[in-house]
């Protein structure tokens, strides 16, 4: 059960319940040794996001303090904010292309969780280069090869 909670929690802030039920789940031992590699990638990859998100959130509030929340002070970033959006978008990618052909759900899940700060980013910031059009919150136009449909009956 712990695979589908992790799957179907948001990943901004982890539930204690769900946590606690993951670590117990990748303790006990098992000869589902796939399945518990897979709940051992999801959760993973949900502490990362967790900790990233609030990465971005971090970033997001202080471009908000340099420019105001309206943009009432619109100027050129500052060096380092620039150079730390440049590298949250870069890293941000690099995890997104080092999920193999058989974690397009979990994939399609960090680009959910993620996708939505990475573009309140870039609706912040003006003159970004094309790459941030790669940007979405779902890689796909549909839910075809989601989670839901991979692990339909």
């Amino acid at each position: 059960m712990s695979f589908k909670d992790l799957m179907a929690a948001n990943w901004d802030e982890l539930p204690d319940a769900v946590i606690h039920d993951a670590k117990r789940a990748l303790s006990k031992n098992t000869d589902d040794k796939a399945g518990q590699e897979a709940l051992k990638n999801v959760f993973r990859a949900a502490e990362a996001v967790e900790h990233f998100g609030g990465v971005l959130v971090t970033l997001r509030m202080e471009i908000d303090d340099s420019i105001g929340l309206s943009g009432e002070n619109v100027k050129p970033l500052p060096e380092d904010l620039a150079n730390a959006l440049h590298a949250s978008y870069k890293r941000y990618m690099t995890y997104l292309d080092a999920f193999g052909p058989d974690e397009v759900y979990l994939r399609k899940k960090v680009e959910m969780e993620l996708g939505t700060k990475m573009i309140h980013l870039k609706m912040r910031c003006s003159g970004l280069g094309s790459e941030w059009g790669k940007v979405s919150v779902l890689g796909t136009s549909g839910l075809s090869g989601s989670y839901v449909e991979q692990r339909a009956p």
